[in-house]
């Protein structure tokens, strides 16, 4: 019992779980990354730029595994889609699960979509980046979107945890 009476209630939540230790393994890279950074004369030039990119896009898949295995196991008619939709907001009016989504789609797809005519999903998937104001026709799209979701918190996968327990709770039981 807390101190005001009420029970505390004990999740068990073995993706959460995998999540965490996927989360500090691509925290420490990206670390060790951003040392490579600090030290390099032309980051860019040597790819280190490159490696943090890749490896953000594990994290974001990481999280959205998390996002799709919660989803499917909700109580929604249409689980993932209106998930999604579900829990903390953004300061862009959007969940942040729409842009973690949105981003890990981002990281996996893009290489097979056509930029002449995107497909339906293509399309809503860069409206979201969009939103961020994060441009996918530069450089480092996924390093720019774990930035501009997470400011003012650092550019760590740890820190988007707190978000997704939040939009887990936030699901109808």
């Amino acid at each position: 019992m807390t101190g005001t009476g009420r029970k505390q209630i004990m999740i068990l939540d073995f993706d959460l779980d995998f999540l965490s230790a996927a989360a500090a393994l691509v925290d420490a890279s990206l670390d060790r990354l951003n040392g490579k950074a600090h030290a390099s004369p032309d980051p860019d030039a040597f790819g280190i730029f490159d490696e943090m990119e890749y490896i953000s896009g594990f994290g974001f898949v990481a999280c959205q595994m998390y996002v799709t295995a919660v989803a499917s196991r909700s109580q929604l008619k249409n689980k993932k889609r209106e998930a999604l939709a579900l829990g903390p907001k953004h300061r862009t009016g959007r969940s942040m699960a729409q842009l973690i989504n949105a981003a890990a789609n981002h990281w996996k797809h893009s290489p097979e979509w056509s930029l002449d005519v995107p497909t339906t999903q293509a399309a809503q998937t860069l409206e979201v980046i969009s939103s961020l104001g994060v441009d996918t026709n530069s450089s480092y799209p996924v390093t720019n979107m774990l930035y501009e979701i997470l400011t003012p918190h650092p550019a760590r996968f740890a820190n988007l945890i707190p978000f997704l327990t939040q939009w887990r709770d936030a699901l109808p039981k």
